[in-house]
């Protein structure tokens, strides 16, 4: 087994989008309402071509693919993408009209849409998110979590030990406990642990030292105020400037913020002077 790359998600996503266009062409018995819904005729669309920019649900399930494999702090886990993600799979046409089964959920080929809603469940069980529907998790599921194959976690069923991993007792099919999940899946190389805060981040932290625009550090300060603090009045009497990038550059001052949003604070003193030198310069559109 390996993890569903996003192209494959997208190829998928966009393959299942035409299948549905072709069901509502069938429906109506109109191809124009096939070709609104999908922006493109249905019957002469590649899945390479359909522009999911179009349909609100795609940007929730990309989160979710993050989420499940390259989770970060600067991303917000988003029950409603999860439940709308599982809603929109149950939903999906099985089969197309002329008969072929489709290797969507459940059904012919691996799923790269049902491996991402199986791994992103699973670690919004396992970090204690609210809106799971599970108290265990599937082989598969922790598979998934640990870049391994179902084969590889059947192994460590039969082993002792730390290396070991105990099903649930009685359990079939055969189930993993979230807190024997939390256990074993720290030592697994694959697996990537869900940041508790910005010192063990390197996205978050990336991507703030990848900023180059003002815009781009006022609204991390903005929705990462928001998120912690319940408002971006609680950075205090500066916050003003601070949110439309017009500060004057303090190391305590913005020690002080970085702190306050939960962020690194060498990495975002280091950019909040970097911004300040070029936008006082010119330097900054």
């Amino acid at each position: 087994m390996s993890r569903p790359s996003l192209s494959d998600l997208r190829r998928e996503l966009a393959a299942s989008l035409i299948v549905q266009a072709k069901h509502i062409v069938l429906a109506t018995d109109s191809p124009e309402q096939g070709e609104a819904f999908l922006g493109c005729d249905p019957e002469e669309t590649r899945a390479e071509a359909v522009d999911l920019s179009r349909f609100p649900i795609a940007a929730g399930i990309e989160a979710l693919h993050a989420y499940a494999f390259a989770p970060t702090g600067d991303d917000l886990y988003d029950v409603d993408a999860l439940h709308g993600m599982a809603h929109f799979l149950s939903s999906l046409p099985r089969e197309d009209w002329d008969g072929s089964v489709h290797g969507f959920p459940n059904r012919g080929a691996p799923s790269a849409l049902a491996d991402v809603l199986d791994a992103a469940s699973a670690r919004a069980a396992i970090d204690g998110q609210e809106g799971t529907w599970t108290d265990d998790l599937s082989i598969r599921q922790v598979a998934l979590l640990a870049d391994i194959t179902e084969g590889a976690v059947r192994n460590a069923l039969s082993q002792s030990g730390a290396a070991g991993l105990t099903a649930v007792p009685g359990a079939k099919p055969v189930r993993i406990s979230l807190d024997e999940a939390r256990r074993w899946l720290p030592g697994r190389r694959g697996f990537q642990p869900t940041p508790t805060g910005p010192s063990d981040d390197p996205i978050m932290n990336e991507r703030l030292r990848a900023f180059d625009r003002m815009e781009q550090l006022t609204d991390f300060i903005g929705r990462h105020a928001t998120r912690r603090l319940g408002s971006t009045e609680a950075l205090g009497a500066k916050a003003a400037a601070w949110l439309d990038g017009s500060y004057t550059f303090d190391a305590a001052a913005a020690r002080n913020v970085a702190d306050a949003i939960g962020a690194d604070a060498p990495t975002f003193v280091g950019k909040a002077l970097e911004l300040a030198l070029r936008r006082d310069a010119g330097d900054l559109a």
